[in-house]
């Protein structure tokens, strides 16, 4: 009778404890495979839609100003002037009668072509930061999309490990049963606690489909698992221009900036030249000759006071509120830092006390393994403390990935040193 629960007894501990050693050499030895693949998705992610926009939101404002420097193109007249209604083709009876060609060139301010080249070039700027936003914001979407299949995965592993033991203990039971054992009630627990496992397996089974259609969506396909290494998280020296966020708000800053510039050059004058040719036939009471006209034109801000002084006030109060905004978002990425930061530091406090807890079980897995040997305890007070190191292992699942979203949620908020 104690052949058949001694090799029990085999099975469980040879079962699981090897099992677990082995998948962590595993993790260690793909790792360096594992960060090689980790690269070719960042690389595959860089061609996402959402990246073509800033990208093209960048070169439209590169173009805009190339050419706010240029001038606005010549006007060309051709004109018959002052000919009388009954005879039209006549220039030599009446004095004002005459053909002309004019040229007329319009010059803008040079300072205000300057300040709106300037305003479309940090307008340029502001898309760079913007695409790199859209960056680290998919790669947060990408490392949390992965590590939320690993836990499932790890998850789906340790119930399987579950379901196995509920097998071994209920064989167990069945040849206590058969010996006379009064255990026929504890088979109802294990109905239950299969139950319960099923209703776990298909709640991840509806997890794993959502983090499938979130890959999808960011790479158009769905990578094999164990690709994620570990993610460290960078270190934020205090400096508020290390924050993605504060560099695009000051972004938006310099676009204000470069605003008020343009409306403090809506004061200075536009020029224009202009020339214009008439010719005019010899007739009765006048020689004929040709006449030359030139004109320099100059715009005065006489109505500036309706006109661009308000324009300019409401382009300085702008500047005011992106100071204000960029104050704002400095409290609360700073807030942020600090709530990633002890989410990540809590999850490592948690991952060591749970690996505690699994040496724990694992000693007196083997002391409960000892004492059945023994002839002092029954083969379910070996079954127990595996059933329970199973259990540890979504623990870890889910404390593993808090820490890896809280690391690359952190990394998200730093600037990319090359991005």
């Amino acid at each position: 009778m104690l052949r058949r629960p001694f090799g029990c007894v085999r099975f469980v501990a040879g079962r699981l404890l090897p099992l677990w050693f082995l998948a962590a050499g595993q993790a260690v030895a793909t790792e360096p495979s594992s960060s090689a693949a980790f690269q070719e998705l960042l690389f595959r992610l860089q061609q996402h839609p959402a990246l073509r926009v800033p990208l093209a939101e960048r070169s439209h404002w590169q173009a805009n100003a190339e050419g706010s420097m240029g001038l606005p193109d010549p006007n060309f007249t051709l004109g018959l002037n002052n000919l009388p209604v009954n005879e039209p083709t006549s220039f030599d009876r009446y004095l004002p009668s005459s053909r002309s060609l004019e040229f007329k060139q319009m010059i803008p301010g040079l300072n205000g072509r300057e300040s709106l080249r300037e305003s479309y070039l940090a307008r340029a700027a502001l898309a760079d930061l913007q695409r790199q936003q859209v960056l680290a914001e998919l790669e947060l979407r990408l490392v949390t999309a992965l590590a939320e299949r690993r836990r499932i995965n790890a998850s789906n592993g340790a119930l399987d490990q579950q379901m196995a033991l509920l097998a071994e203990r209920e064989r167990w039971l069945r040849g206590e049963m058969a010996s006379g054992a009064a255990v026929y009630g504890r088979f109802d627990e294990l109905d239950v606690k299969r139950v319960e496992i099923g209703e776990k397996k298909i709640t991840l089974a509806g997890e794993a489909e959502r983090w499938q259609a979130e890959l999808r969506s960011l790479l158009d396909l769905v990578p094999p698992d164990g690709i994620l290494p570990e993610i460290e998280p960078r270190i934020w020296t205090g400096n508020p221009q290390s924050l993605l966020k504060i560099r695009i708000e000051l972004g938006r800053l310099t676009v204000a900036r470069a605003k008020v510039a343009e409306r403090n050059a809506a004061f200075d004058s536009d020029y224009a030249i202009s020339a214009a040719w008439q010719q005019r036939e010899a007739g009765e009471n006048f020689d004929g000759d040709d006449w030359f006209t030139l004109k320099f034109t100059a715009t005065l801000p006489l109505w500036s006071s309706t006109n661009q002084s308000p324009k300019l006030k409401a382009a300085e109060a702008n500047v005011t509120k992106m100071m204000a905004q960029q104050e704002r978002q400095l409290r609360e990425l700073t807030s942020d830092y600090q709530t990633a930061q002890a989410n990540y530091r809590t999850a490592g406090r948690l991952l060591a006390a749970i690996a505690q807890r699994q040496q724990r079980l694992k000693a007196l897995e083997a002391a409960n393994r000892r004492r059945y040997e023994a002839g002092d305890l029954d083969l379910d007070g070996v079954i127990r403390p595996a059933l329970k190191l199973a259990e540890v292992e979504l623990d870890l699942a889910q404390a593993k990935k808090q820490r890896t979203i809280a690391a690359a949620r952190i990394n998200a908020m730093l600037v990319e040193e090359n991005p």
